[in-house]
């Protein structure tokens, strides 16, 4: 499993006191860094593909949930409520389908592990030593 730390503001702690959060992939995606733009697009749904041809597979914890918000207000520059209505948007024309949910941090980890191409985040505490921690840039 890839790791990615999403900023570089971010310590152990977070810059408020928060948990920070990890960006995490399926061992079939290869990628060592991934920018800003790019996990917009991830998350916007108009990238599909891994660079090695692999089906993007983006995955999202409850989005009504603290850790989507501020993974969304913090890493992706838009509301909850603005990229839901992005996926809808996706859904209703049928180009994309929205990001499937898990119920909490561990069974993210665990559907990313299964899925070929999947994407997703949590909080550093949630990730094992196993995993792969790579770089995010601007």
């Amino acid at each position: 499993m890839s790791l990615l730390p999403m900023s570089p503001l971010l310590g152990e702690a977070g810059y408020d006191g928060a948990v920070s959060l990890v960006l995490i992939a399926n061992d079939d995606v290869s990628i060592k860094r991934l920018s800003y733009e790019d996990l917009r697009a991830i998350y916007s749904l108009r990238r599909v593909r891994w660079p090695n041809g692999v089906a993007i597979h983006p995955l999202v914890l409850d989005v009504d949930g603290d850790l989507h918000r501020r993974f969304c207000r913090e890493f992706l520059n838009v509301y909850p409520h603005q990229l839901k209505k992005g996926w809808d948007r996706m859904e209703y024309t049928g180009r994309a389908t929205a990001p499937d949910q898990a119920l909490n941090e561990d069974a993210l980890v665990r559907m990313i592990r299964r899925t070929s191409g999947a994407i997703g985040y949590v909080s550093r505490d949630t990730v094992g030593e196993s995993a792969h921690i790579i770089s995010i840039s601007e």
